[in-house]
């Protein structure tokens, strides 16, 4: 029984033990599985990223240069000249090696770890199995158990990197390698006690000479708007604005235009001009009439026209009757406008309610002539063509002329135009009619002891001239046995020769008994027209209007309407324009316009 008992326990000991060697594998390979999964290790290491890296830390100043910086950005809104004190600081730093750390990533090998594995296990069998020849003693166990583990720890350890490398942001700087010179411009305050100095200049003028302005901080400003006086400059400035900065022994010059410092406006001279909204002459872009003395915003020049802002519109107007000056941005909001608004005709009192004067009808032939649409070197006739309309209408509806009896040529050019409306005229008169009525007016011209009519294209390179003495010849070669000429000239352009009218009209005058002109000023006059910015603005030169005054007060005896010319129209200029204009008859003054 006490052998039974002993085979027992040694049976018990060995299952306990085949049992427990089973758990032990089992739990060593789930071990080494979870590690193959998740060991992992990282390590870190310094590279050199530049051999001649700057040591910001390490540095002399070698030298400082002091110098004024000007600004280039000049503009009629912000006309401001200033000047930055600066300096050139050189610094000389010393050079290093300077090295970044990086830190790498690794996994265990998939391979080796297997194969340490398998080491390992055959170890740990031989450590633990009961079916080999010899069983090994425990030295012999322990030695296999340390083998194996000693196995799969190498084959942890042979591991290969994850990705790249990566940067920390860590970086040093070991040794010295050398030294650099670095240049640094900053702003800087001033260095002395001293106030800078400046002088401004236009051409050969001296606008401003050594005036001092206090530093701000490291700057020195100017407002040229204010310093400078814009009348000083012509429509078209010849030269550039140059402004000259001295501080000790530092000096900056600065060239800069006149359009960045004001801006260009133009300001009406003649007595009326009007305002489109097109660069053409055309009854039909009239906006509204200026009167002298506006001024306006000029945008550009095209041409014989200027763009300019009516309000916050792009108009245009004519070259020929603006002039321009030069005035601060802030000027646009104190412009003086004054505007004659456009009216039909018929709104004048000598426009309408015209009397029947008489019956010219059968026995008159009339003439009108009118130049206005002037698109060279002479701006627009103001009313020109309201006053041949005013003229039409009392040849129509005053004297009963029919129209086919009426010639009217407007905006002629030429000498030939003009001859062959007289040849229209001679034809009538040579068919029974034996009077005649002529009517002018536009731009007149004195040149060589002669009276020209402005053609509307004249200028420098183009002299369009229309000899009125031809026109007054070839009429007085005609059957008419009576000739009447109003002749309403602005002359604008003259040599001073020696003119007189009766030098002009003598071949009609001489060949025709009953025939008189009447000019509207004398030769040296100009003749304007009745409307002003501050009094009346009836629309039509001075001399048409009490033409058509007296008309319309029946007044048809040539000596009554002379008389009724010079009492009104030497007045009336003299109160407008403080100059004089006298009417001027040459020939009968006893003629009657109706029988």
């Amino acid at each position: 029984m006490g052998l039974n008992y002993t085979k027992r326990i040694v049976n018990f000991a060995r299952t306990y033990k085949k049992s427990l060697i089973g758990s032990r594998v089992k739990s060593v390979l789930f071990l080494i599985t979870v590690a193959i999964l998740i060991v992992s290790c990282s390590s870190t290491s310094w590279v050199v990223i530049e051999e001649n890296a700057v040591d910001i830390n390490d540095y002399e100043l070698i030298d400082s240069e002091f110098f004024l910086d000007p600004n280039d950005s000049i503009t009629p809104q912000a006309p401001i000249f200033d000047a930055d004190l600066m300096a050139i600081n050189t610094y000389e730093y010393s050079q290093r090696i300077k090295t970044e750390r990086y830190i790498q990533r690794y996994r265990p090998r998939v391979g080796y770890v297997m194969l340490g594995l398998a080491g390992a296990g055959l170890s740990y069998y031989a450590a633990f199995s009961d079916q080999l020849l010899q069983q090994p003693s425990d030295l012999q166990r322990y030695s296999l158990i340390g083998a194996g583990t000693l196995l799969s720890g190498l084959s942890f350890l042979n591991m290969k990197p994850v990705d790249e490398p990566t940067k920390t942001g860590e970086t040093r700087l070991l040794r010295k390698t050398g030294t650099t010179m670095v240049a640094d411009t900053i702003e800087t305050l001033p260095y002395t006690d001293e106030l800078p100095k400046v002088t401004i200049a236009y051409g050969d003028s001296l606008l401003i000479i050594n005036k001092t302005y206090a530093f701000n901080d490291n700057n020195i400003s100017v407002n040229l708007a204010d310093e400078l006086d814009s009348d000083l400059f012509g429509e078209e400035p010849e030269h550039e604005i140059r402004i000259t900065v001295e501080y000790d022994t530092l000096k900056t010059v600065t060239t800069t235009p006149v359009s960045s410092v004001f801006e260009q406006f133009v300001v009406v001279d003649s007595e009326i001009t009007p305002l489109r909204n097109a660069a053409e002459v055309n009854a039909d872009n009239v906006l509204t009439d200026l009167a002298e003395g506006s001024q306006l915003k000029m945008v550009e020049r095209e041409g014989d026209w200027f763009k300019v802002m009516y309000g916050i519109s792009e108009t245009w107007i004519s070259a020929n009757d603006v002039y321009t000056i030069w005035r601060p941005s802030e000027f646009s909001s104190d412009l003086t406008v004054v505007t004659i608004p456009n009216i039909p005709f018929g709104s004048i009192d000598v426009e309408r309610d015209i009397p029947e004067l008489g019956d010219l009808s059968t026995n008159t032939a009339a003439l009108i002539i009118s130049n206005d649409q002037y698109s060279g070197s002479l701006s627009e006739r103001t009313y020109g063509d309201r006053d041949s309309e005013l003229m039409e209408e009392y040849f129509k509806q005053g004297f009963g002329i029919r129209s086919s009896n009426l010639i009217n040529s407007s905006n002629i050019n030429s000498t030939e135009q003009l001859k062959s409306a007289a040849n229209r005229l001679t034809n009538l008169v040579d068919t029974s009619r034996n009077k005649v009525l002529v009517y002018i007016n536009g731009y007149g011209i004195i040149q060589d002891g002669k009276l020209y009519l402005a053609g509307v294209n004249h200028s420098e390179e183009n002299n369009a001239l229309i000899n009125l003495t031809s026109l007054f010849d070839q009429i007085s070669v005609s059957e008419a046995e009576q000739v009447i000429g109003i002749v309403d000239l602005d002359i604008v352009e003259s040599d001073n020769s020696d003119l007189r009218y009766q030098s002009v009209v003598s071949g009609l005058i001489n060949t025709v008994s009953r025939s008189a002109v009447i000019f509207s000023s004398q030769t040296d006059q100009r003749s304007g027209i009745f409307t002003s910015s501050t009094g009346e603005k009836n629309r039509h030169s001075i001399f048409t209007y009490y033409l058509a005054e007296a008309l319309k007060q029946r007044k048809t005896d040539l000596d009554q309407i002379f008389d009724h010319l010079q009492r009104n129209v030497p007045f009336r200029s003299r109160s407008i324009y403080d100059r004089p204009q006298d009417p001027v008859l040459i020939g009968k003054n006893d003629l009657q316009l109706v029988d």
